[in-house]
């Protein structure tokens, strides 16, 4: 047998092979060739590489067969077989070496690792399914050396991932429940929202549908509570993080490679603080055409909305335009997506336009990334039927005609992210990674109905005129190293180090009469209680509450840094056995009169074993997660001066918790993962309301308003989130299904000292769904594609706010019952929503697709979250996709 062939035998069979027909390669010189028309291939029975030490697409499975053929012709004919798209130079290649090759069930990665024997070229991952061949600084071992270390897998450089597992390693050894939801999977389903995105698939996340003419979004559960009214996880675009996830809405599926999801506070000891409830990363296309010539894309979009709450049915439209040139090694990419939706509620229209561009190149040993993001979002005077001026001329539905506008001026909200990476890899067991960028919103007239509680006696938005803007400017630098410290056992050491600073401006249109400063130095907002029990005697609703603003503005600024520090570790050991373990350290100034210090631990560890064709991994993981009192997320989510200035008096919300769960695949067609998370999250912070007497105080018109409810911010206590995920994927010829289910138990565990609010020991969470239920399905046959969607939540507690917004108009209740407890008597409990989309396309011809889709198909207008929020009701819309 050659020296190679019994090289590979001896790789492959160090633990960390399963029992597969391998057809070892015979090679031969330019001599031998022109003694042997044909060079003899021995089959031999043995190990082959696993595909899980391989990054993706390197890890497909390919069965090949090559006789008498140069190494160029032949890695072209593996790229056929594996579906790669594949760059490199014929020049790097060897011209006088003929190969023979009888491969079955392979991975592609460990083939291109045998053609490039000897040679100084590397594989190196750019995106789904595009591999640039890039020399190194060090040659790959040469056949006649057999002891000669060798790269246990192919870097994939640019995937920055949320999933912990640092340098985009495989999923096989990660100890947490991970999702990838890929791009043409959320463009076959019709998604636009991120919202939509991780409530098609992934479990624990339910988002709850901004009320008419917000252009905020909302996340009402993930994995139980874990803030009031900003329980959003930390998103990442391309790496950079944003300065308000709550901004980020819009998504084009055609632009986006996947979004990647961890939840749970166990990515923080890679991200830091904010990550206290899960993080996202969307990670956008940076590849090239198959051709390398321009391509273009085209889908338009348009249809009508039903609506029972405007006198007719509102036009809704989009229209998405992506335009991409290059090759996987230099590419340029420009999107521009538009789209409109009609008053479904009088008044509440929306537009939105979301812009980006994106370039990457590649050198020898170095890859260039740079992107550009834009959105602007603009809702006009939204409404609500929290509160009572009738509006006249609306017929029809089954809640009562009383609208009024939430936000008189309209909202308007801009978000950008220009950034970009450099990923550096000076040998092969070391990759660096330096990514920069800025990212910053401005918003204005933000709506009290974005937040959790009964608003409409908040002063979360003072005035019309209230703005938030921000601009959030980071440095993050990662060093992945990987060693083969023992046989069959592979160490992972990723260090990294993050600097950011934060410019953030809230201000509002004054404080309205009867808005009071707050005892101890810390404000508060109040309302009148003449308002609440003798009549607005005229007054005008703002943002809950009554009397005419006054004309100067009260900005606040506030400039910080936040560095941090972080370390990780990953032992594998014959391919099965893995143990993770890091930390952050991670210190914040400027935002609170102290300096706040955190440091956020992780452990896990996982299990996989192979039985033939089937794979089961068990794992586990804890961790710990921090948000601070006072961050971008919730100060431009309570824009409220008193509240602002209160947030640096007050402890940082933590959750820390574990999580177990295991995995189970049939061979590439079935997979089921079970996850149990029992999590604890403490120093909840609510705006709890009391009433003070102001003595000789004036009112609206002059009069004497004796009480008033003033708002503080309060830390809660310690909340309990335990329960089950599962999910099923599975896919039968023509039929794609799959199914994602969550039971979440969220409870106070106990309060806080001094806490005055409406929640007691034992009682469950507001706003937290006990179940949450996704059902996909898509069916391909011939020319014609089907989807369909169905998402439900059930069985929470919230605030009837149709009760409290009819006792405000009306006048008839007294400040005492808006007060601390007392506002448990508005609490009522929503049995459910259901959401159900479907789309149906047609392919005409290569390029050209007719599509029809519908939205909300149950025409629910109202319901989630509460009994007073409308959303657009049954939407149908035709379209043209196109591309060329």
């Amino acid at each position: 047998m050659p020296p190679y062939s019994r090289r590979v035998l001896r790789r492959a069979g160090s633990g960390r092979g399963v029992r597969t027909a391998l057809v070892v390669v015979g090679l031969a010189g330019g001599a031998a060739v022109a003694q042997a028309a044909e060079p003899a291939c021995v089959q031999t029975v043995g190990a082959t590489d696993r595909a899980a030490l391989w990054a993706p697409p390197l890890d497909r499975i390919i069965t090949l067969r090559v006789s008498d053929a140069s190494v160029r012709e032949a890695v072209d004919r593996l790229a056929a077989v594996a579906q790669l798209e594949l760059s490199y130079s014929a020049d790097l290649l060897p011209a006088n070496r003929r190969v023979c090759l009888l491969l079955g069930r392979v991975p592609a990665g460990a083939v291109l690792d045998h053609l490039l024997e000897g040679t100084t070229l590397r594989p190196v991952v750019l995106g789904r399914s595009q591999v640039v061949l890039a020399p190194s600084r060090s040659p790959a071992p040469s056949p006649t050396t057999p002891d000669a270390p060798v790269t246990r897998r192919s870097s994939m450089l640019d995937r920055v991932v949320v999933t912990g597992s640092p340098d985009g390693a495989a999923q096989r050894g990660s100890p947490f429940a991970l999702d990838v939801l890929d791009g043409e999977h959320l463009a076959r389903h019709g998604v636009n929202t991120l919202g939509e995105a991780l409530e098609l698939s992934v479990p624990g996340i339910w988002s709850w549908t901004s009320t008419a003419g917000s252009v905020t979004a909302r996340y009402g559960s993930i994995r139980g509570a874990s803030s009031f009214g900003v329980s959003a996880p930390k998103v990442y675009l391309d790496g950079i993080e944003v300065a308000n996830p709550l901004v980020v809405t819009q998504i084009d599926p055609a632009r986006i490679a996947r979004v990647e999801v961890i939840r749970g506070p166990q990515g923080a000891a890679l991200y830091g603080a904010d990550a206290i409830s899960g993080v996202v990363n969307i990670l956008t296309r940076h590849d090239g055409t198959p051709s390398g010539r321009r391509q273009v894309q085209v889908h338009t979009t348009a249809g009508v909305a039903n609506t029972a709450y405007a006198a007719r049915d509102p036009i809704v439209q989009d229209h998405a335009l992506a335009v991409r040139r290059g090759s996987v090694a230099r590419n340029v990419g420009l999107g521009v997506n538009v789209g409109t939706v009609g008053a479904y509620v009088p008044g509440a229209s929306e537009r939105r336009v979301l812009v980006d561009a994106d370039g990457r190149f590649s050198r020898a040993r170095s890859i260039y990334t740079g992107f550009t993001r834009f959105s602007l979002q603009r809702a006009n005077a939204g409404s609500s039927l929290m509160l009572g001026n009738e509006f006249a001329g609306v017929t029809g539905g089954v809640l009562p005609r009383l609208i009024t506008a939430d936000s008189a001026g309209g909202q308007q909200m801009a978000q950008y992210t220009v950034g970009g990476n450099v990923v550096v890899m000076p040998t092969l067991q070391w990759t660096h990674t330096l990514i920069a960028g800025v990212d910053g919103y401005r918003l204005r007239g933000l709506s009290p109905y974005s937040l959790a509680g009964p608003v409409t006696l908040s002063s979360a938005a003072l005035a019309a005129s209230a703005e938030s803007a921000a601009d959030r400017a980071s440095l993050r630098l990662r060093t992945v190293g990987r060693f083969d410290v023992a046989p069959a056992t592979l160490l992972t050491l990723t260090l990294g180090a993050e600097q950011a600073f934060t410019n953030e401006v809230v201000s509002g249109g004054g404080l309205p009469a009867g808005i009071v400063p707050g005892p101890g130095g810390a404000s508060g907002s109040g309302m009148s209680s003449g308002g609440v029990n003798g009549g607005a005697a005229g007054g005008r609703v703002v943002g809950g509450a009554f009397g005419a603003p006054n004309t100067a503005p009260l900005p606040s600024r506030v400039m910080y840094d936040n560095s941090g520090l972080s370390g990780q570790a990953q032992l594998a050991w014959r391919d099965r056995w893995f143990a993770s373990a890091g930390a952050r350290a991670e210190r914040t100034d400027g935002a609170t009169p102290n300096a706040q210090r955190s440091l956020l631990p992780m452990l896990g560890a996982a299990y996989v074993h192979e039985v033939g064709a089937t794979v089961v991994k068990v794992r586990g993981a804890l961790g710990t997660g921090i948000r601070p009192a006072r961050s971008l997320l919730r100060t431009s989510s309570w824009m409220g001066q008193g509240q602002y200035n209160a947030l640096a008096m007050l402890d940082p919300e933590r959750q820390r918790g574990t999580e177990f769960g295991a995995d189970l695949l049939f061979g590439a067609r079935t997979a089921v993962h079970v996850t149990r998370f029992d999590q604890r999250a403490t120093g909840l912070i609510q705006p709890v309301a009391s009433v003070i007497t102001m003595v000789g105080d004036a009112g609206m018109n002059g009069r004497p308003v004796p009480r008033t409810l003033q708002f503080s911010l309060q830390n809660v206590g310690a909340i309990t989130n335990r329960g089950w995920e599962a999910e099923l994927t599975t896919r039968l010829s023509a039929l794609s299904l799959a199914a994602a289910f969550t039971h979440v138990d969220s409870r106070v565990a106990q309060l806080a000292p001094g806490y005055r609010g409406d929640l007691r020991t034992g009682d469950r969470m507001l706003e937290v769904p006990a179940h949450t239920l996704s059902l996909s399905a898509a069916w391909s046959r011939g020319r014609w594609t089907v989807t369909s969607t169905a998402i439900r939540a059930s069985d929470w507690i919230g605030y009837d706010r149709r009760v409290i917004g009819a006792a405000l108009s009306g006048g008839q209740r007294s400040a005492r019952e808006f007060e601390g407890s007392n506002l448990r008597q508005f609490w009522m409990t929503y049995p459910g929503v259901t959401r159900w989309r479907a789309g149906v396309s047609l392919r005409v011809r290569d390029g050209l697709s007719l599509t029809t889709g519908g939205e909300n198909l149950l025409n629910v207008q109202t319901g989630a979250p509460d009994n007073a929020t409308v959303i657009a009701g049954r939407t149908v819309t035709f379209g043209v996709r196109s591309a060329f």
